[in-house]
């Protein structure tokens, strides 16, 4: 049972480590889904890794072994799991599990934000144009998302500037990608090791829009320079009254990374690289695998002594 605990751990931590750079060699499309759905089973994975691991020490309370049953005695003589590494463990998850709770609740919150401002936004399709002099464009993360785009930012821009702004947004309305950063950020929740990877994760849904704004248009340079001038937009505007249904849970087309993504636009598409999501799904492979060899480790355990148990309370019966 220690050997797949320590593949398990080690694969976690390959993972994590290698998933941010290589995610960035990937296209933001296939790369968003490689690095979401693997965060997601690496960080479930270790999570029960890690509560296995300490209930190995939580069993021995008698309490809890009552449950069982088991002998608390029986399960410390042959557990494989010192009791130092399985009490850190149990510390571990309660730090862990309050950490999730802290960081999701907010992000919850925020999403309720978005859905209760949306109810007072002005008609019923998937477009909102509001009269607003903050420079601003937007699109709502609910389940029916909408984009919010300000007449300030529409009377700065071309027509065809206008066209780059509405796929952008319109991307990620299609793609749900609100729903990706949000499973990367509860991975990240779970295992702190993956915050990086949801960084990862938030510059590829952003460059996942420009790709698919620069094909609506069929000019890329056209997707770059617009995504340049509207950031010179935003920051250069002045202040004005935060627009209604724009909370930090909604995603807009100017972030932190802009010089990057401007940059990405002007090279030319990027390619397909199988070796590397492989490389991605290898590393989710082995650390789910490890944690299912856990868990069948674990049962064979708790069966024994169950088995124990129950030939002791016979003997004991027949002396009786």
């Amino acid at each position: 049972m220690i050997a797949p605990v320590a593949t398990a751990l080690a694969a976690s931590v390959a993972f994590s480590t290698a998933a941010p750079a290589l995610g960035r060699r990937l296209p933001p499309a296939p790369g968003t889904r490689v690095l979401v759905v693997g965060a997601g089973a690496v960080a479930g994975a270790t999570f029960f890794v890690v509560g296995v691991v300490a209930f190995t020490w939580v069993a021995r309370h008698p309490a809890i072994a009552a449950l069982g049953p088991w002998s608390p005695a029986g399960l410390g003589r042959v557990s494989p799991i010192p009791a130092a590494a399985a009490a850190g463990a149990t510390l571990l998850l309660a730090v862990l599990g309050a950490r999730t709770a802290r960081l999701a609740l907010p992000r919850c919150r925020a999403w309720a934000d978005v859905r209760r401002r949306c109810r007072h936004l002005p008609g019923a399709g998937p477009l909102v144009v509001v009269d607003s002099d903050a420079v601003d464009a937007f699109t709502t993360p609910q389940r029916r998302g909408r984009i919010v785009v300000t007449t300030a930012l529409l009377r700065a821009l071309g027509p065809q500037e206008r066209r780059v702004v509405l796929a952008h947004e319109a991307s990620h309305l299609d793609h749900r990608h609100a729903w990706w950063l949000a499973g990367a950020e509860l991975a990240a929740a779970v295992n702190p090791l993956l915050v990086p990877t949801a960084r990862t994760v938030a510059r590829a849904v952003e460059r996942w829009a420009d790709e698919d704004a620069a094909r609506a248009v069929a000019d890329r340079r056209l997707a770059a320079r617009t995504l340049a001038r509207t950031a010179l937009l935003v920051h250069g505007a002045p202040v004005a009254a935060p627009i209604e249904g724009g909370p930090a849970a909604a995603l807009g087309l100017v972030d932190d990374d802009v010089p990057g993504r401007v940059r990405a636009l002007l090279d030319p598409p990027p390619r397909r690289r199988r070796g590397v999501a492989a490389a991605l799904v290898a590393r989710t492979l082995t650390c789910v695998l490890s944690a299912a060899a856990v868990q069948q480790g674990g049962e064979r355990l708790f069966e024994g002594l169950l088995h124990d148990y129950e030939r002791a309370a016979r003997a004991e019966a027949v002396r009786r």
